[in-house]
């Protein structure tokens, strides 16, 4: 029996579907009555699992937003480059993450909108080495949330 690397003990999709939950939940709790359309969740793992770019999104006050996080992230122009391909190569593990998000209860996807919400749900206690990525999975949801839906992606380059 082989033994999981470090990585597959983090980047796996019932931790996914935490941050993914968070992502909502902050969404919500940020812009009242509406929730984030489907597309948005296929940013968050990308960005929160990616050291450097976790390190500019947890050092960025909430209140300055993305357009902040995307500026830090310009200045060494190839973090911000790299987020698109980061995406693409992580779809898998976002879209496993949805799923279990939404067989656990966590999510709800609304098949004829493209919106997904986050439930009601008391998840258990993090422990303090991830608690930079939930919080991180926090500040992108009030960000996102601040924002029309297409211009995050257009302030990260990613195409949707």
């Amino acid at each position: 029996m082989s033994t999981p690397s470090s990585i597959a003990l983090v980047q796996n999709p019932a931790f996914g579907a935490l941050l993914l939950w968070t992502f909502g939940k902050a969404y919500q709790q940020e812009a009242v009555a509406r929730t984030a359309q489907l597309p948005a969740f296929f940013l968050v793992l990308p960005l929160v699992y990616h050291a450097a770019t976790l390190k500019h999104i947890t050092s960025t006050y909430s209140s300055s937003g993305l357009a902040q996080v995307a500026r830090k992230l310009g200045e060494e122009r190839e973090l911000l480059i790299a987020i698109h391909g980061r995406a693409v190569k992580m779809r898998d593990l976002t879209l496993a993450s949805i799923a279990t998000g939404v067989s656990s209860t966590l999510l709800h996807v609304e098949y004829k909108t493209g919106h997904v919400r986050s439930n009601e749900a008391r998840p258990p206690k993090n422990p303090e080495r991830l608690k930079y990525h939930v919080s991180g999975a926090d500040k992108l949801g009030r960000w996102f949330a601040r924002l029309p839906p297409e211009q995050p992606f257009s302030l990260l380059w990613v195409e949707p």
